[in-house]
This record gives structure tokens, C-alpha cells and sequence, in this order.
């Protein structure tokens, strides 16, 4: 059902990456720290997001070694809190930088007198 070469590479990645978003989410967290509390924030998603693939990569690797199909459901459920997680990521930022843009907008406006 599962080409094991394709799950084994998306295990690698998966774990690879997992480990990369965990280091830098740490370091961003202790840098966040510096800051404020709130600058912490960021690093700690970082990091929830880092363990959410390093579960991926756990259960592809189980999936490999026993091939019983029912380890494919936490496997995608991991992947998926993942997905949520970084498109809800997304939607912040993207209203941000609208957010960013229209006060950029007003300010300049104001500053010409138009309002």
C-alpha cells in the first residue's frame, strides 16, 4: 500500500527537520527571553512544532519496521497538528504584514495632511 522508500524519506526529512525546528526553537525561546516573556513565544511553537514531526518520523519508523497499517493514523495526525499549526502561522503573519501595511497607510497619509 505504502512505497517503503517514500515513507522512509519523509522519515528521514521529517526527523531531520524535526531536529532543526527543536534547536532553533530553543535558542529563539532563550534569545525571546532577553526580550520579553512574550518573546519566548515564537521559540516555544518552534519547538512544539519540531516534536510534532519528530512524532512523525517515530511512527513512520514503527510503520516501517511492523507494516501494520493502523500506525498510519497517528502518523498523519501528527503531520496534520503540524499543517494546522504552521497555516494558522501563516494566517497571523499574513494579517500582520495587511495590519503592518495599513498603518503604514494612515501614518503616511496623515503625515501629508490628507486626513
Amino acid at each position: 500500500m505504502i512505497e517503503d522508500r517514500n515513507l522512509s524519506e519523509m522519515k528521514d526529512w521529517a526527523g531531520f527537520l524535526g531536529i532543526i525546528l527543536i534547536i532553533s526553537g530553543v535558542l529563539s525561546a532563550i534569545s525571546g527571553l532577553f526580550l520579553f516573556i512574550v518573546g519566548a513565544i515564537p521559540g516555544i511553537i518552534t519547538i512544539i512544532l519540531g516534536v510534532k514531526l519528530r512524532d512523525a518520523k517515530k511512527y513512520a519508523d514503527e510503520l516501517l519496521q511492523s507494516n501494520d497499517q493502523t500506525l498510519l493514523n497517528p502518523l498523519i495526525a501528527s503531520l496534520g497538528s503540524f499543517f494546522k499549526i504552521q497555516g494558522i502561522l501563516i494566517i497571523v503573519i499574513f494579517a500582520f504584514i495587511v495590519l503592518g501595511f495599513m498603518i503604514i497607510l494612515i501614518g503616511g497619509l496623515a503625515y501629508m495632511g490628507s486626513l
